[in-house]
């Protein structure tokens, strides 16, 4: 069993408490806290006030919800799916190899759900501004970005600093990890929790069953540190305490009160150096010095405040100029007008007249909300010729043009920096394995596609007559074609595809 390294849990620790309650300083008078603005945009894409529904006077705050549009629109315009996922080659040699390989990716991406991973994945990017990926075994999944405390804040990618990652696990999960994690048991004895909470900073709720909280860091590391765990009798020395490497950490935690930072770490579980940070990012917006960039959520943070603010005092403004007001000198006749008159019935009173309530302003705000979800859809890149809108009377065909042309510009390049990321996952992760996994059977069977199929024939055709070419009469250009259809013919009526 490996020793506990004090080094690497204190580390950890600090690291965490750093991340909660610490501001790192972006320019001279702009502090960030990157847990206290995904707080922000949790709320904004829950549609939820921090102080509740309710203003100081009851009065119930409606949520006018412009982000979701503006997102959907980007959505439909960065227009990634599986379709667009194929292998290339430039060499001829390769042409059927890449038929095969292209039609397993088509199986494999149908199999697993990827287009619906792929479509959050889009979402999550225009919105929350930041998709991250992780590597595991054969496959890749997207990191919860709620539960991903990247330490260095100011960091332009990943591959320059320490990140962390928090899991809840079961004791099934644990168990399963046995043989391959340390401290097993002493874990599910003393760091069980019986609450469940979303994230660090979430209130749990309690549950009857336990659940740990393990925290996963990839990052560099002294190489005595880990050294010290992983060798027994390690004596430390100058070289080692001055070397890092990269290294993957895990650790099983607890907190030991209601604030997120304080976490304790009970055990370290596993750590071994690694060759490189398993993580593959996209980034919505342009590095400002911090490592989490704009999505629409935070670019439209205030235009969706005065959207709101706007649409509230129009409800309260209609609400109270809808109010049947009565007056009159007698005040016993207006109040049997107001508990007692029914519809139709007649009564007599010398000056009895409704109150005429009139809501000032309301022009003012509704132009003010018009200019706001103006600015709310430049912002965002959504004006009506992206969002597919009938555009204001009297744009000319040739303005429509230049404004569609721009647009597409744009989200050509939204989709170019979120197609990079894929290309690596899928070249790097994803298609070594699945081309070393198809087995003689697979491709015997890979039927239900008629044009990969018509092409594979082709292929085998075409290699057919270049191989027997020397075997056949002097012959025509127009009896070449007969003799290979002639061939194309008979593999068609083949009940398998046999290579």
């Amino acid at each position: 069993m490996a020793s506990q390294d004090t080094n690497l849990k204190n580390q950890i620790e600090k690291e965490l408490q750093s991340y909660f309650t610490e501001q790192v300083q972006v320019s001279p008078d702009y502090l960030f806290s990157q847990p206290k603005l995904i707080r922000r945009i949790s709320l904004f894409a829950n549609h939820t006030y921090p102080n509740g529904k309710f203003d100081s006077q009851g009065n119930y705050k409606f949520w006018f919800d412009k982000q979701k549009k503006l997102i959907d629109s980007n959505v439909k315009n960065i227009d990634i799916d599986t379709k667009n996922f194929r292998l290339k080659s430039d060499r001829k040699l390769d042409e059927l190899p890449l038929i095969i390989s292209n039609l397993q990716i088509k199986i494999y991406l149908k199999n697993t759900g990827q287009d619906e991973e792929i479509n959050s994945a889009v979402e999550e990017y225009a919105g929350w501004g930041n998709v991250v990926w992780k590597k595991v075994k054969g496959t890749y999944e997207r990191v919860d970005l709620l539960n991903f405390y990247v330490i260095n804040q100011t960091a332009k990618s990943l591959d320059e600093t320490p990140v962390i990652e928090r899991h809840k696990f079961g004791e099934s999960d644990l168990r399963a990890k046995k043989g391959v994690w340390e401290y097993i048991s002493e874990v599910i004895k003393s760091c069980k929790a019986d609450y469940y909470s979303e994230t660090a900073e979430t209130q749990g709720k309690d549950t009857t069953i336990p659940y740990y909280d393990i925290y996963e860091r990839n990052g560099e590391v002294k190489l005595a540190d880990l050294k010290s765990y992983n060798l027994a009798n390690y004596v430390s020395n100058t070289k080692d305490e001055e070397t890092y490497v990269l290294a993957k950490v895990i650790a099983a935690g607890q907190k030991e009160s209601s604030v997120a930072s304080n976490i304790k770490i009970k055990y370290i579980l596993f750590a071994e150096e690694i060759k490189e940070m398993n993580y593959e990012e996209a980034h919505y917006g342009a590095y400002k010095g911090r490592w989490w960039r704009e999505g629409v959520y935070e670019l439209t943070f205030d235009p969706q405040v005065r959207l709101n603010q706007i649409g509230n005092q129009l409800a309260r403004g209609l609400d109270y100029a809808s109010t049947l007001i009565l007056s009159g000198a007698d005040k016993l006749v207006v109040q049997n007008a107001l508990n007692d008159m029914k519809n139709g019935d007649y009564i007599k009173a010398a000056d009895l007249k409704q109150v005429d309530l009139r809501m000032h302003a309301a022009d003012q705000l509704i132009a003010d909300w018009n200019k706001t979800i103006a600015l709310m859809e430049d912002i965002a890149n959504s004006t009506e010729v992206v969002g597919g809108e009938a555009l204001p009377s009297g744009t000319t065909l040739g303005a429509y043009r230049m404004l569609n042309a721009n647009s597409n510009k744009l989200f050509g390049f939204l989709q170019e920096k979120l197609s990079i990321p894929f290309q690596n996952i899928f070249r790097n992760w994803l298609v070594p394995d699945f081309v070393k996994d198809i087995t003689s059977k697979e491709i015997l069977n890979l039927t239900g596609d008629s044009d990969m199929l018509d092409r594979i024939r082709t292929v085998i055709v075409d290699g057919w007559y270049v191989n027997n070419l020397l075997s056949f009469p002097p012959h025509t250009n127009e009896m070449r074609d007969e003799i290979k259809m002639a061939r194309l013919e008979e593999l068609k009526n083949r009940p398998q595809l046999l290579m």
